[in-house]
């Protein structure tokens, strides 16, 4: 029988591969700092109720999800929103999800003693060598971005604040594991979803309040600069595409409609909303070094859902690396 945590973080996973393409059309029509705190707004109302009629109001540990969300949602999603944009879908997941998964493994370790298994670290090498080898070809047949560099640093910065969430909401799940066996209850945390569905809204909350304040801060800084834009050149205009307080793009993409509140409602749904509630469910049961190296294989989900949405083609190593990857994933859940 697959483990559930596994099953969890595969579910998660499916979502952020969606979640990617969604965000890139948000993007094009909203800006990057509009769009991430439209769909984290969004998903805050929804989570919110399930999380004060199905769960437990702000729950255990609430302040210490809140800052889970604060640095991952609010920090990290900022920064992956603005990678994308420079970086393109694949490589912006690539970097920012096998990054995450090993800085989670190591920081989960040293801080309070969550180690990985040495069967399942080498399992969750052999998926993220999976992801590398189906995207790389990709990675190298992209021109190179006049803002490639910031890219890639919005991206680092997205994936250790991704880590970080994700260690500090396993320790603040322990800990809420902790205090009902010490109520005598005898409940365990993975066994009720009211547990994750206060644990995703108090993750919400912080990440609304932060991406909030970035979303001014972003909006300022553009006003200053605007100055500056008639001297750019045609590429680096390309570049700023997705920027703060952009015009909408109103082009047309795998017959689907390019209306704003459809694509925050896609991204809220497939991201926060699904894909994240998912991924605490898995943090429940899996260290968070393996459960980032299951979410990382949503960059080889993301490139069959953008050639749908954006008409991206997969590379012609995809399928090798996919395999690669889901031997991995299959070795993780019999070992």
């Amino acid at each position: 029988m697959i483990p559930v945590g596994v099953v969890a973080a595969v579910l998660s996973a499916l979502c952020y591969g969606v979640t990617t393409a969604c965000s890139r059309r948000s993007i094009r029509l909203l800006g990057f700092a509009r769009a991430n705190v439209w769909r984290l707004v969004v998903a805050l109302a929804v989570i919110g109720v399930l999380a004060f009629t199905v769960g437990r109001g702000l729950g255990d540990e609430a302040a210490a999800f809140a800052l889970a969300g604060a640095v991952g949602f609010g920090l990290g999603g900022f920064a992956m929103f603005r990678a994308l944009p420079l970086l393109g879908a694949p490589l912006a997941s690539l970097v920012v999800e096998t990054t995450a998964a090993v800085v989670a493994g190591v920081l989960a370790w040293v801080w309070f003693g969550d180690a990985v298994s040495i069967p399942a670290a080498a399992f969750s090498l052999i998926m993220l060598a999976g992801v590398v080898i189906g995207l790389l070809p990709y990675v190298r047949s992209v021109e190179p971005h006049p803002r490639l560099r910031l890219g890639l640093l919005f991206a680092l910065l997205s994936a250790l604040a991704q880590a970080f969430s994700g260690v500090l909401s396993r320790k603040a799940l322990l800990a809420t594991q902790r205090a009902a066996n010490a109520r005598g209850g005898g409940v365990k945390v993975g066994s009720s979803f009211e547990f994750v569905f206060s644990a995703a809204f108090d993750r919400l909350a912080g990440g609304v309040a932060v991406a909030l304040v970035l979303l001014v801060v972003a909006i300022l800084l553009a006003r200053r600069a605007e100055w500056a834009r008639a001297s750019l050149t045609p590429a680096a205009l390309g570049a700023e595409r997705g920027a703060i307080w952009t015009t909408p793009d109103t082009r047309q993409g795998g017959g689907l409609p390019d209306r704003p509140w459809f694509w925050v409602g896609a991204n809220a749904l497939f991201g926060p909303i699904l894909g994240v509630t998912a991924m605490i469910w898995a943090l429940q049961y899996l260290q968070p070094g393996v459960a980032q190296a299951i979410a990382a294989l949503a960059p080889l989900i993301a490139i069959p859902s953008a050639r749908w949405i954006e008409g991206y083609r997969p590379p012609p190593r995809y399928a090798i690396g996919a395999l690669v990857a889901v031997l991995g994933l299959a070795g993780l859940a019999l070992s």
